[in-house]
């Protein structure tokens, strides 16, 4: 189910903003994000393809859109080309953690695809990709700074991707839904992660860095 929350600030102009991603927790630090710039926005949630198809259509003059790649319906990002054609005056920031270089290039060459962000980047570059698409820019896809070292251990990049979205709750299976790979990799994956850091389990892994810091 799609919801509309509303933020009344003075004087502050009211924007809609479609915030389409299928996993609350996502949505719900979108949703911070945006408030702590632009408090008196209109947020209208979609939690997979058809509902932002939807809302994006029948919602009177949306300001934007921040668009997941791998939420149900958007075939790993293969509909958002669907979304710019029938939409073409929505201005689409991509905010995914499907950053391989092909499907970045794809997402951009969309001429309303203003920015792309990635899930691991923080909230100043998700505010400079929003102000962007509402200014009729495009931006660079940059990639987010490096995570905090873990002590030396040798993650490698898909390792800290996956630590990253274990630290915002997801479960194996939205993980692997994100990446685009078999819940048995993810598995594998994190198995290893819990060998190379020395700890036991999820909740450890995923704490790492504040405890030893």
């Amino acid at each position: 189910m799609s919801q509309v929350l509303t933020f009344h600030p003075e004087g502050s102009a009211t924007l809609t903003i479609l915030i389409a991603d299928d996993h609350p927790l996502v949505r719900d630090g979108l949703r911070t994000v945006i408030a702590g710039v632009w408090p008196s926005a209109r947020l209208v949630e979609a939690a997979n393809a058809d509902q932002l198809l939807a809302l994006a259509t029948q919602l009177r003059a949306p300001a934007l859109a921040l668009v997941d790649l791998n939420m149900p319906g958007m075939d790993q990002g293969a509909r958002l080309g669907s979304l710019a054609r029938a939409c073409p005056a929505l201005p689409l920031v991509v905010v995914s953690a499907l950053t391989v270089p092909d499907v970045v290039r794809r997402a951009l060459s969309l001429p309303s695809v203003h920015a792309f962000v990635s899930k691991s980047a923080d909230g100043t570059q998700l505010t400079e990709a929003i102000k962007a698409a509402l200014t009729g820019r495009k931006l660079p896809y940059a990639p987010p700074a490096p995570a905090e070292a873990v002590h030396d251990v040798p993650l490698t990049p898909r390792m800290r991707e996956i630590r990253m979205l274990l630290r915002q709750g997801l479960s194996n299976k939205h993980i692997a839904q994100q990446l685009g790979l078999s819940e048995g990799t993810v598995k594998n994956y994190l198995s290893e992660i819990f060998r190379l850091l020395k700890v036991s389990n999820r909740t450890q892994a995923a704490q790492y860095d504040s405890e030893i810091t």
